[in-house]
C-alpha cells in the first residue's frame, strides 16, 4: 500500500446540477466522514452502503442534506479508505463542504491524484489509468470503445506477454554467457531469433494502429475551404445538423474561422468553416482569409468546395493549385443547378477524391461521409484487435520494436552481453506503457492532464 495523506476534491463537473459529489481518500477519510455526516437512523457505517443524512460543518451547522458512502481499503478505486459525499450540485454548497473538510485536515487533491494513487496501490496499471482520462474526454462512441478496451487491460496484457518473451530470451543469453562450455541448447539462437521476430510483429501491429486510434481520440482537424458563396457554411450546417453558420448570398459573410465539433461514422471532426478565399480590401475580411490559410495548412482534412454551376474562377484555380491533394476532398456543390464543371475536369487536375453534392437538398452527403471514412479508417477497429490512441504508447512501442530489430540484425556480429543490454532496454521501455517501469517525472507528465476529482 502506498500510504499518503488524506485528499479531497469535487468529482463532478463544475456548475449547477442535481447531484454534486465530493470524494475523499486516505487514512482519515472515514474519520472525516463520521465527523461531518450525521446519518438519519444509523449510528454506524458499513462499507459499500449508501446512507441518508445531513452534512455539517465544524460547528454542527447544517451545510446540506444528501447521501454518504464509505469504501473500505483495499476495496476502493484508490485502494485506500475512500468516502463520498453526494450533495446537491450547487457550487456554493460543494465549496462550503470542501472548506470544512480542508479545515478538518484533508488537503486539496492534485489533478489526477485519485487515479495516481490507484496506480501506486496496484489497483490499475498506467495504461488503464490513461484510459480513464480518455473515457472521460471521449468525443464519440468509437473513441469511448477504444478507451474502454484499454481500460479492460487488453493493451496491457499484450505488452506484458511481449515482455515475458523478451525475458525468456534474456534468460537464455545470460545462461550462454555464464556457462559457455555447457552447450545448453544448440538450437537456442534460432529459437531466440524466432521469438524476437514474433514480438516485433506484435509491436509493429500495435504501432500501426496508432494513426486510426489517434483519429478516434483526438479527432480530425477539418478545414472547409472555397471562394465566397460556394456553400461552405451550408455544408457545415448540414454536417452539424443545425444552423451554426450564417448563410446569405452576400460574399464575405464568414469573416473568421468558425469551429464546430461533429461526428461522422464514429470519427470526431473538428470542422472549421473559413472565410471565402479572394482578394479583398476589407481589413477584417483579410484577417479572416489569412486565418483560413493557416487552418488549411494545419488541417488533417480539407473539404474544398466548388460551385458546379459556374466555371472555375481565378480564386478557385488558386485553391486547386495550392491545397494538398493527399488530404483534400474536392466537393462539387450545387448539383441541383445546371453544371458548368464536373468530376472529370477536377480529377484531371490531380484530385483523386471528388464528390458531388447539393448542400441545399442534402443529396450526396452520405457519399461524402463514405469518402471521409475511407480516407481515415482502415477497418482495423471492426474486429477485436487492440487499437492504441496514445502518442506515449506509440513512442514506446516503436522504440521497443526498434531495439529488438537492432538485436536481430547484430546477432552474428555483436557480443551476447551487448545484445542483452539492448534487450533489457527494450523490456524497460515497454514496461513504461503499463507502469512496470516508471519515474516520478513520467507519472507527473501523465496525471497532470487529469481533472481534479479523477
Amino acid at each position: 500500500m502506498y500510504a499518503l495523506d488524506t485528499i479531497a476534491a469535487v468529482a463532478t463537473p463544475p456548475g449547477s446540477g442535481g447531484v454534486g459529489i465530493i470524494r475523499v481518500s486516505g487514512e482519515e477519510a472515514l474519520a472525516l466522514g463520521r465527523r461531518h455526516f450525521r446519518s438519519r437512523g444509523h449510528g454506524t457505517f458499513s462499507p459499500g452502503r449508501m446512507y441518508y443524512g445531513d452534512f455539517i460543518d465544524g460547528e454542527d451547522n447544517q451545510i446540506d442534506t444528501g447521501l454518504f458512502v464509505w469504501f473500505k481499503s483495499p476495496h476502493s478505486f484508490t485502494g485506500e479508505d475512500t468516502v463520498e459525499f453526494h450533495c446537491h450540485g450547487g457550487i456554493v454548497l460543494l465549496n462550503s463542504l470542501l472548506r470544512t473538510l480542508f479545515a478538518a485536515g484533508a488537503r486539496p487533491a492534485a489533478a489526477g491524484e485519485f487515479s495516481k494513487r490507484a496506480f501506486l496501490n496496484g489497483k490499475i496499471d498506467l495504461a488503464q489509468a490513461e484510459a480513464i482520462c480518455d473515457l472521460v474526454s471521449a468525443g464519440s462512441d468509437k473513441a469511448a470503445a477504444v478507451a474502454r478496451r484499454q481500460f479492460q487491460g487488453k493493451l496491457s496484457a499484450t505488452v506484458e506477454r511481449v515482455r515475458e518473451k523478451i525475458i525468456a530470451v534474456l534468460a537464455w543469453i545470460e545462461a550462454e554467457i555464464d556457462y559457455p562450455e555447457a552447450d545448453l541448447d544448440f538450437t537456442g539462437q534460432d529459437q531466440a531469433e524466432e521469438i524476437l521476430a514474433d514480438q516485433v510483429k506484435t509491436l509493429d501491429q500495435l504501432a500501426n494502429s496508432y494513426q486510426e486510434g489517434r483519429i478516434y481520440r483526438e479527432g480530425v482537424v477539418t478545414a472547409i475551404l472555397g471562394s465566397p458563396n460556394v456553400g461552405k457554411s451550408s455544408l457545415l450546417n448540414l454536417l452539424a445538423g443545425e444552423e451554426r453558420a450564417i448563410v446569405t448570398d452576400i460574399p464575405g459573410t464568414t469573416r473568421d474561422v468558425l469551429e464546430v465539433p461533429v461526428v461522422i461514422r464514429g470519427i470526431p471532426l473538428r470542422l472549421a468553416d473559413t472565410a471565402g478565399i479572394r482578394e479583398s480590401g476589407d481589413l477584417v475580411e483579410q484577417i479572416g482569409i489569412e486565418r483560413a490559410r493557416r487552418v488549411a495548412n494545419e488541417a488533417d482534412l480539407i473539404l474544398l468546395i466548388l460551385d458546379t454551376s459556374r466555371p472555375l474562377s481565378s480564386a478557385d484555380r488558386l485553391l486547386l493549385e495550392k491545397v494538398s491533394r493527399e488530404k483534400t476532398i474536392a466537393v462539387l456543390n450545387k448539383t441541383d443547378l445546371p453544371a458548368a464543371i464536373g468530376t472529370t475536369q477536377v480529377r484531371s487536375l490531380g484530385f483523386a477524391r471528388v464528390r458531388e453534392i447539393s448542400a441545399l437538398g442534402g443529396q450526396g452527403i452520405e457519399g461524402l461521409k463514405d469518402e471521409v471514412e475511407n480516407m481515415f479508417i482502415s477497418g482495423l477497429f471492426a474486429g477485436d484487435e487492440t487499437v492504441i490512441s496514445n502518442h506515449r504508447h506509440y513512442q514506446a512501442l516503436t522504440k521497443g520494436a526498434g531495439l529488438l530489430k537492432e538485436v536481430m540484425a547484430a546477432w552474428e556480429t555483436m557480443p551476447l552481453d551487448l545484445l542483452a543490454l539492448d534487450l533489457s532496454q527494450a523490456w524497460r521501455v515497454l514496461g513504461e506503457i503499463t507502469g512496470a517501469s516508471w519515474t516520478e517525472d513520467l507519472l507527473d507528465s501523465i496525471f497532470r492532464r487529469f481533472c481534479l476529482g479523477k
